[in-house]
């Protein structure tokens, strides 16, 4: 198959490069303002570099590609609108005057742009004859890829207008009422359902070369930013934290008792692992 992977090495350098050219200029000035506007700026420069260079496409990838667009403006203007209100991001605190420190933050933000936006990326590269534009079970995926976006969408709007209006200290309504996590459970939909979706097609498309099921390593890639989400840099932190702040409220312990962490209705309620671990070190 001639399919080229030299886009790998050029979509790193690109991921790299964007995310040092603004550490350069946030720890010059010791600004946190570019930090996450920075992070969905490099998905959308990313693949419109690569969907540029490009000159055919399947209806399939002009779906993805127009999904990942829509996807980094709606969360870097969110995400851009909320620091130009607060002007400090407290995560930043034992790190912004430290170079190495917040310079390691940085490579890790782009290492992981990376990764995540690396199956869109892959599918833009390949020639449109691999793709089946009659493959309507890889349209139902990317469907739910954009359903997923709205939860995300929703789930943040909601919030933002919960914290203008402020009349108690935690959310619980709207689908904060069903997920304590409803933004992330719609980011990790998103990611997946992209590479489901392409995946779907070009391997159905393709099934006489055996070779192409080993593309199904590519789910690596949201299987990565749902760990990420769900142990490392998302929940975890955002349910100890509010455990530290909450954790005497009558209402926040019955929130946290019947709702679920991230998966609406079906997934785990109660404290997280290391959030029980803190109650133990009391």
């Amino acid at each position: 198959m001639d399919i080229n992977y030299n886009f790998i090495g050029y979509l790193f350098a690109v991921c790299m490069v964007l995310n040092l050219f603004f550490f350069i200029i946030a720890y010059t000035f010791k600004s946190d303002v570019f930090t996450d506007i920075t992070y969905a700026l490099t998905f959308l420069i990313s693949t419109t570099i690569i969907f540029a260079w490009k000159q055919n496409f399947s209806i399939i990838q002009i779906l993805i590609y127009a999904c990942v667009v829509v996807w980094s403006i709606r969360l870097g203007s969110y995400l851009f609108k909320r620091i130009i209100k607060i002007k400090h991001d407290k995560r930043f605190d034992n790190i912004r005057n430290s170079f190495f420190k917040f310079l390691g933050f940085w490579v890790l933000q782009a290492v992981s742009v990376f990764l995540i936006v690396m199956p869109a990326c892959f599918a833009l590269t390949i020639p449109e004859k691999y793709f089946d534009n009659k493959n309507y079970l890889s349209f139902v995926f990317i469907l739910i890829a954009l359903l997923g976006l709205v939860f995300e969408t929703i789930g943040d709007e909601q919030k933002s207008k919960f914290y203008k209006n402020k009349k108690k200290d935690f959310i619980d309504t709207g689908l904060w009422k069903i997920s304590r996590h409803p933004n992330y459970f719609g980011e990790m939909v998103f990611w997946l359902f992209i590479t489901i979706g392409f995946l779907t097609n070009f391997i159905m498309t393709n099934s006489d070369n055996l070779n192409s099921y080993y593309y199904l390593l590519w789910l690596l890639s949201p299987l990565y930013i749902i760990c990420l989400l769900l142990f490392v840099s998302g929940v975890p932190i955002l349910e100890r934290n509010a455990f530290k702040k909450l954790k005497d409220n009558q209402d926040y312990q019955e929130y946290i008792r019947k709702t679920s962490v991230v998966f609406p209705w079906i997934g785990k309620k109660g404290y997280t692992k290391k959030v029980k671990k803190m109650q133990n070190e009391k």
